[in-house]
């Protein structure tokens, strides 16, 4: 504990990507980039009851999530935004404050709920009965109470690969706790979501989702790539392949530099530069790309980027824009992180992941969002100093075709499509819960038919369902605005200003009447989500994501895109008349290609 305390310390005045990583840390960042665990598939979530009021939530299998890859420091520093100040007060009022007394009800629901599964892994877990909303009541003969953490049953059903463990779950709908055994083997987390057809196969719209970048990732695309053109020839009579391909990375936090370079290769020309690094102290790299593509030249490509698309993801969006070999679609920009890291091993079991060097896109510029420098030792504990770079400080680079494209806050979209925008009532239905309780009472008088959609009689029930609740303070739906209203509420108090502070309770009768509102404003939206809650507890997240495709307005923008030949080559040659050629800045430099691609491969590095 000392060790890590002072490490801990002694890194928080450089930068939120340089981190310690306790025993636990390690092994999750461990399988995050391997992408494979030993045990059964399932991802489970809980609280336990503590002495403490510290909530503990935990999962058995760490995926590849923004928490590991993506700091939530370095998340709010992209975001421009900082911690809440806590306001310090010398009221004797004994009232509690509105946001501990939610934040409490809510930690009682979430125990009484029990260890829940929150996704069974096909091919594992989901293939021997497992469902999404089983709750957990043993595991090899040892009763999970509600003393039992997550951490204690995910130690449970972990084990040699090759061994078997009996699960005991109760099912909303299922008379009684059922019993399953499954193996326990090596799980692979594939990073490639879903590969499917957008639209007719015969149209030959081809879509790939892929959620990060492990040491398989190439092979999983390759692969996927390679069933969609076989699959687009049998459509159409064996007369046309893969006529477009929506590359879907949206929220994808990165992961390896080799799994980069990987996926990058499939589609840009050999022997064109990928990605370079350069640091103080770190050997400058260039990776090209030494094969053939395999996406034919024919075939148009678009890329789905959103502002959780980062690092290693950024690396691929960034050689398709620059080396135009695909359009990159989204509402704005990626997330800017063109900062490399690397992992040391460390005594005690535990890791540092430290940043080593900046990396560079084919053009040459950097898409680093954020300048992080030294802390002040006299100021917040000396941690780091995060400036954003400003619009005017970004420099103009340009692509092969000559389109301009400029440097640091991430990649911006070559074809503008605005996301969809959840309302406040959406966001709290979500956030809460509330969903998956339904659909957990859903599911106890209801049977699943085919073609399954929500009614209008069912949407009733949902609503009288949350109004229920509402009276019974499981949910508040005016929830997203009673932080704001709390704090305000203090200052009033403080400022002596009480008849304000009273007259906040109309504010919030308000809020939730225009919120209840929206159940009509927002039927169609909210229907979807009731219907995606449901059938998570039947069908297989790959399934799911299929589904959502039909009224995904970004992935029918792309495919329309595709699938418009002028207007996919009219956005790929702005640009093209002018005499810029692609300017490299590394040229000249110390950075090395062939020598170091080979030498390159074995660092363990982060991007």
């Amino acid at each position: 504990k000392l060790f890590e305390t002072g490490v801990s310390a002694m890194l928080r005045s450089l930068d939120p990507y340089t981190e310690f990583e306790g025993k636990q840390d390690a092994v999750a960042l461990s399988e995050s980039i391997g992408g494979k665990y030993g045990g059964v598939g399932l991802v489970i979530s809980g609280e336990a009851i503590q002495k403490s009021e510290e909530a503990e939530s935990n999962v058995e299998v760490v995926s590849l999530s923004n928490n590991k890859l993506l700091p939530d420091e370095a998340v709010r520093d992209n975001a421009n935004t900082k911690p809440k100040k806590t306001v310090s007060t010398s009221s004797s009022d004994d009232e509690d404050d509105e946001g501990e007394v939610e934040t409490r009800k809510l930690l009682e629901r979430v125990q009484k709920k029990g260890i829940q599964v929150v996704s069974a892994f096909e091919g594992y877990a989901f293939d021997y009965g497992m469902r999404v909303g089983d709750r957990l009541v043993g595991v090899d003969g040892t009763d999970i109470t509600p003393k039992t953490s997550v951490e204690d049953v995910r130690n449970l059903l972990r084990g040699e690969p090759g061994t078997s463990v009996e699960v005991t779950f109760e099912r909303e709908g299922v008379e009684g706790p059922q019993t399953v055994t499954i193996p326990r083997t090596i799980v692979k987390i594939n990073d490639v979501k879903l590969a499917t057809f957008v639209g007719d196969p015969k149209d030959g719209v081809g879509y790939i989702q892929l959620s990060g970048f492990a040491s398989e990732t190439g092979r999983e695309v390759r692969n996927s790539i390679l069933a969609l053109q076989r699959a687009a020839e049998e459509a159409s009579g064996g007369t046309r392949s893969l006529q477009g391909l929506i590359l879907d990375m949206r929220g994808n936090p990165g992961g390896l530099l080799t799994s980069a370079v990987d996926v990058a290769s499939l589609f840009v020309p050999k022997g064109s530069d990928i990605v370079s690094a350069k640091g103080r102290g770190f050997p400058g790299v260039l990776y090209r790309s030494r094969v053939e593509p395999i996406l034919d030249s024919s075939t148009k490509l678009a890329v789905l980027v959103n502002g959780g698309t980062a690092s290693a993801a950024e690396i691929v969006s960034g050689a398709i824009q620059d080396l135009d070999v695909g359009i990159i679609v989204g509402s704005d920009r990626t997330f800017g992180k063109g900062l490399v890291q690397s992992v040391d091993d460390l005594p005690f079991d535990t890791a540092l992941k430290f940043t080593v060097a900046k990396y560079y896109t084919p053009s040459g510029r950097c898409i680093q969002g954020i300048n992080y420098s030294e802390g002040d030792k006299s100021l917040d504990g000396g941690k780091y100093k995060a400036d954003k770079v400003a619009d005017k400080d970004r420099s103009v680079f340009f692509t092969s075709k000559g389109r301009e494209v400029k440097d640091g806050g991430g990649i911006e979209a070559d074809y503008k499509v605005e996301a969809p925008q959840a309302s406040a009532l959406e966001v709290t239905l979500l956030r809460s819960g509330v969903v998956g309780d339904f659909a957990a009472q859903w599911s106890r008088t209801h049977e699943l038919t085919k073609n399954f959609e929500v009614d209008d009689d069912t949407y009733h029930e949902f609503q009288a369902f949350v109004q229920e609740k509402q009276k019974t303070g499981d949910i508040q739906l005016e929830a997203l605005y009673n932080g704001a209203i709390t704090d305000l509420r203090r200052i009033l108090k403080l400022s002596g200003y009480k008849d304000a502070a009273r007259e906040l309770d109309g504010l919030k009768a308000s809020i939730l009447r225009d919120v209840q509102r929206d159940f009509d404003k927002y039927r169609k939206d909210i229907k979807e989500d009731i219907a995606q809650g449901i059938l998570a507890r039947y069908l297989p997240e790959s399934m799911l994501i299929e589904r959502s495709l039909k009224t995904d307005k970004q992935v029918l923008a792309a495919a329309k895109l595709v699938r418009n030949t002028h207007q996919f080559d009219t956005l790929l040659a702005q640009g093209s008349d002018q005499e810029h050629g692609m300017e490299s800045n590394i040229e000249g430099s110390t950075l090395n290609s062939a020598a170091r691609e080979e030498e390159g491969a074995k660092f363990r590095v982060i991007w």
